[in-house]
């Protein structure tokens, strides 16, 4: 689609913070690895919500928390997410306040949910639910509009390095990152250590000398 100036636009969610993001996801999210399954049952519950299972959230400390913490929080402020239903056990490292509470600042509606504090698991489903049932109806209220190309930001995934997504999926998600990015978006490549070997084609379309030098600089050290 072309915009009033023939420039290219995309059509996208505006969110609070001025992000804008191509799916209006509810996210439940559990900060704990006990958690994970109640939000799974969320899911299953309410369309429209996603979540995800992983074994972290208890007995972290350090670097190694507030890893996980920040990628808690990044998770929940993803334009891609209109709200957030966070779900938490009570007696974990990663609190489900302080998750909510980051997440809060991006403007996004965030409830807060804990196994604890709200009558055991099956009561927990049941509110989680409810607020999840809340936020996807008034995420259904949220028209798309058009917006510029440098707002847009993908991240790439190998296929599963098939015979196929070498031959094909690979090479046409490069074509489309290439489209982005020449119209000025972002596309952030993933699976760094597959790089090995093919340095020199990264390096070959560096921004700059410098940004050459740092490709091979990265990928050596690997």
């Amino acid at each position: 689609m072309l915009n009033n100036e023939n420039k290219p636009v995309f059509w996208g969610y505006r969110r609070p913070d001025g992000r804008v993001g191509v799916r209006n996801h509810v996210l439940i999210l559990p900060t704990i690895t006990c958690a994970t399954q109640a939000a799974h049952q969320i899911t299953q519950l309410v369309q429209g919500t996603v979540s995800f299972i992983h074994q972290h959230g208890c007995g972290q400390v350090g670097v190694d928390y507030e890893q996980t913490f920040q990628t808690y929080v990044g998770m929940g402020c993803n334009p891609n997410v209109y709200g957030v239903v966070v779900l938490g056990l009570g007696c974990e490292t990663h609190q489900a306040r302080s998750v909510a509470g980051e997440i809060a600042k991006s403007g996004k509606p965030v409830e807060v949910i804990s196994i604890q504090d709200h009558g055991g698991t099956l009561m927990v489903i049941a509110q989680g639910a409810k607020a999840a049932a809340k936020m996807v109806q008034d995420a259904s209220s949220i028209l798309r509009e058009p917006c510029d190309f440098s707002e847009l930001i993908i991240g790439t995934e190998c296929g599963g390095s098939d015979a196929c997504s070498g031959l094909s999926a690979n090479p046409a998600v490069g074509v489309v990152s290439d489209l982005i990015v020449d119209a000025g978006g972002t596309a952030i490549l993933a699976e760094t250590t597959e790089l090995i070997g093919a340095e020199h084609l990264l390096a070959q379309r560096a921004a700059n000398e410098k940004v050459a030098q740092r490709v091979y600089e990265v990928i050596g050290q690997m």
